[in-house]
């Protein structure tokens, strides 16, 4: 190694003494085009799209280029500098690559604050993905200390670094104001196919430029026109909401739960149906049922929470930021509002506390018990692909329920996230039979995804029969609302939406592309409760939407309305109302009363819209809550 130390030095002292600058110009451009190159679906288009906008190419290489010498000018050394920020911007392009297959959304600021729950996820992949993460996290150290072994002469003095610094700083921050906070300048840039859709901004104007720029506009701007006077009053009107023999309410938001299976190029004749309980509960004359329009595809489990929870979008609030990152103090929700009726609160997540969080968020929602992974579940007992089991979460809402019933003649609004069947789903439940049947074509690989996907989907639907079961059996009125939080994220991405033809397209119609976004649920009543209030006939009166999709922020609200609780929130009683006359609100399409799709809401609808924007504004960030007595 001496010997060729001795023979690398002089050539590395050389090229840095005379060509630094120019080799930091290269690799800049080189780095750039290697995060291209990893990130783009379609290369060609990119490069065409960049030909015509040769400014997009300099907005993505001016931040690796100014952290390049930011970076020489700390270390002192050229070569380190390159090494780290290729790391740092390769990582990047890895993990937005990665992300996209699984969730189909790119690489986000925010995500660099859920590094606990990324780690947490990336330990159940697959054994060869993380073999080939630690050979690449190997490989990188390696180069550093290579890096650092050969580089070791300093050529800049004291003075020229401390400049270098300053002016460094000082670019940086006014290149960040000039154009990464232009939102104008970013959307005058055109996009590849769909532009609401937020993959092909990062493929048409590059993850670089795009992520710089996402990071400077997560902040929860204030709406137009919002006035806080307006909604102090409206939120100053009493409660009047009143209900006999109240229901406990058992509300279940099952993980990655969809209707894929029912689909006409599957089949599970000779198979058991993995939505058989939910469809015989869903067609019964118990229930309403229908889908859900939710905020994210392939994870954001916490955005769909807040949406039924608080009544309102999270895609009103225009950020990337995961919404319980603004829920900051005590705010209102179905569990505050509950409380307020006499109930008592609880919150079951056999997943980690700090999951998005919710060891402070959960209170702040209005929940009085909860229970996490730390406190009520064991891993190694009650594991299976590595999140707590179907029935060990069951088992936990039974028996809160049970004690509850037996210790006090108050009625319990329970919460549940299941987390089984999270993904990816390669091999995750180890060795399984084969549970459906299909005339298309499928890899070896592709068959062992959907295997997986629909035995985690059949075990919810055995626990949710169990439920049933022990509804139908108690003399106490019972309410079961289950709904899923996202359609699953293969690591193939949406390969199998178009493989087995299902209407589901980012890029396609309207309707294809918000299909993207539903998942099923249902509100299902025993006979006990049935007694007081008749769910399946109260919903013929509250102007459900003939196809019943609704936006997820209307699910909560809906649960009262058809439980006869109008008077319940000032809120509530406005998203009801709204949702007769836009049952679909999303950033890009909404859905009208008379069952139109289409991208621009009408001067009135859009009127509607931005008052529940103001609204929920005012929730999060001017409402004081009075104390629970």
């Amino acid at each position: 190694m001496t010997y060729v130390q001795e023979k690398l030095n002089p050539i590395v002292i050389f090229i840095q003494t005379h060509f630094i600058w120019i080799l930091l110009i290269f690799f800049s451009f080189a780095q750039t085009h290697l995060v291209f190159f990893i990130t783009s679906t379609d290369n060609s288009l990119v490069l065409a799209n960049l030909e015509q906008h040769p400014f997009l190419i300099f907005l993505n290489v001016l931040p690796v280029y100014l952290l390049t010498i930011f970076l020489y000018f700390i270390s002192n050394k050229g070569f380190l500098s390159m090494v780290l920020t290729s790391i740092l911007f390769t990582f990047m392009a890895v993990a937005s690559k990665i992300k996209v297959t699984m969730r189909q959304e790119p690489l986000l600021p925010t995500d660099l604050s859920l590094a606990k729950e990324a780690f947490t996820i990336v330990k159940t992949f697959p054994t060869s993905q993380l073999v080939a993460m630690g050979i690449l996290f190997l490989i990188c150290i390696i180069l550093i200390f290579v890096t650092l072994y050969f580089d070791k002469k300093k050529l800049l003095t004291g003075k020229i670094q401390v400049i270098g610094l300053l002016t460094t700083t000082f670019l940086i921050l006014g290149a960040n104001r000039l154009w990464y906070t232009d939102t104008t300048l970013y959307d005058k840039f055109p996009v590849i196919e769909n532009p609401y859709f937020q993959i092909n901004q990062y493929n048409s104007k590059g993850l670089i430029y795009s992520f710089f720029h996402q990071s400077n506009i997560m902040k929860v701007q204030i709406p137009k026109g919002y006035a806080k006077e307006k909604f102090n009053t409206l939120e100053s009107m009493p409660m009047t909401a009143t209900i006999e023999n109240p229901p406990h309410i058992i509300m279940i938001m099952s993980e990655a739960y969809s209707d894929l299976s029912t689909h006409s190029n599957l089949s599970f004749e000779n198979y058991t149906d993995p939505m058989k309980i939910f469809n015989e509960m869903a067609s019964s004359e118990n229930a309403i049922s229908g889908k859900i329009v939710v905020p994210n595809f392939g994870g954001g489990t916490s955005n769909t929470e807040f949406d039924v929870l608080t009544a309102t979008p999270t895609n009103l609030l225009d950020s990337s930021t995961p919404s319980y990152n603004f829920v900051l103090k005590p705010t209102d929700s179905l569990p505050h509002r509950l409380q307020l009726l006499g109930y008592n609160t609880l919150a079951i997540h056999p997943g980690h506390e700090w999951f998005y969080n919710r060891q402070h968020v959960y209170p702040y929602l209005g929940f009085e018990d909860i229970y996490f992974l730390e406190d009520s579940f064991d891993l190694e007992t009650q594991g299976i692909g590595g999140y707590i089991n179907e029935p060990a979460t069951t088992d936990k809402i039974i028996e809160t329920l049970d004690t509850h019933i037996a210790t006090t003649d108050t009625p319990l609004f329970s919460f549940t996230v299941t987390i089984q069947n999270h993904g990816p789903y390669e091999s995750k439940y180890g060795p399984i039979s084969q549970n459906f049947q299909t005339q298309i074509e499928l890899t070896s690989l592709e068959n062992n995804i959907l295997n997986h996907y629909f035995q985690g989907i059949s075990n919810a639907d055995q626990e949710l029969e169990r439920l049933k079961l022990y509804a139908e059996e108690s003399e106490e009125p019972i309410v079961i609302v289950y709904f899923g939080d996202h359609l699953p994220g293969f690591s193939n991405g949406t390969d199998f939406f178009e493989l087995l033809d299902y209407p589901i397209d980012a890029n396609g119609s309207l309707e294809e592309q918000l299909a993207l976004y539903q998942t099923p649920f249902l509100i299902w009543q025993n006979d006990v409760s049935k007694e007081t209030i008749n769910i399946h006939e109260s919903a013929r009166l509250v102007d459900f939407p003939e196809n019943h999709i609704i936006s997820a922020h209307y699910l909560g609200a809906l649960t009262t309305e058809v439980l006869g609780l109008k008077g319940l929130s000032p809120l509530y009683d406005y998203v009801n109302h709204q949702r007769n006359n836009l049952p679909v609100i999303t950033n890009t399409i909404v859905v009208d009363a008379y069952g139109d799709y289409k991208t621009m809401p009408t001067p009135k609808e859009q009127t509607q819209i931005e008052k529940l924007q103001q609204w929920q504004y005012f929730k999060l960030f001017d409402e004081v809550l009075p104390q629970i007595k």
